[in-house]
């Protein structure tokens, strides 16, 4: 696989160095010189020094031979350019950081793929922690969510069945497991249990009151 990465952030930075790890042929784009020198002494991939929103940079950097492109600046409007004419150059999969969510419909009508800024997603994560602290982790999709739950002592859910907690339309618990092992939804609950939730972001507010109401203490 070829992969083109433009902006050499942390995260450009990162990502170019997993799949260089992985064996895959990566290309890397910034317009800072020393970021680019600091990129090409300690590796082996291709690193350019050059605007990526020029057509002329991503030819020099093989795009349209690239199974992917992967843009990671820190603006929006460089991003879109960039992925704008990897697509018209025949660039399979296109791939965006957003670091402004109201960007958004820009990218989708563009038929780009985008991934929201990472400070966006820890302040969410951040967020879990403080309002659901029984939430160990999570992910977030375009239509839904899903939680991970670590059962604990006193916790409301303890002894009951996940088929008598009575979840409401839009939240559905997937999983139920203990020692590794999966348990049917007429299994009691008991602490050291993890519970995989599902809920659809048109249900999140009773989603959230259904796991207060089983997962607080007290």
């Amino acid at each position: 696989m070829y992969v083109v990465i433009t902006g050499l952030s942390s995260i450009g930075k990162n990502l170019a160095e997993l799949l260089s790890k992985e064996g895959h042929g990566v290309a890397v784009i910034d317009s800072d010189t020393a970021k680019c020198a600091e990129m090409a002494a300690s590796s082996d991939m291709m690193v350019i020094t050059g605007d990526a929103t020029q057509r002329s940079t991503l030819e020099d950097a093989k795009a349209k031979n690239a199974n992917a492109l992967v843009a990671v600046t820190g603006d929006d409007s460089d991003n879109l350019m960039t992925c704008m004419l990897a697509k018209e150059m025949g660039v399979k999969k296109v791939i965006s950081i957003l670091n402004d969510v109201v960007h958004a419909d820009a990218f989708k009508s563009a038929g780009i793929d985008v991934q929201i800024k990472p400070s966006a997603v820890v302040a969410k994560h951040i967020h879990r922690m403080i309002s659901q602290p029984y939430v160990r982790d999570f992910l977030s999709f375009e239509r839904a969510e899903l939680f991970e739950i670590e059962v604990e002592e006193g916790m409301k859910c303890v002894n009951r069945k996940a088929s008598e907690m009575g979840t409401p339309n839009g939240t559905r618990i997937l999983v139920v497991e203990r020692g590794g092992k999966y348990l049917n939804e007429d299994a009691q609950i008991e602490p050291g249990d993890w519970l995989t939730l599902i809920v659809n972001h048109e249900s999140s507010k009773k989603g959230v009151a259904f796991m207060n109401k089983w997962f607080t203490k007290g």
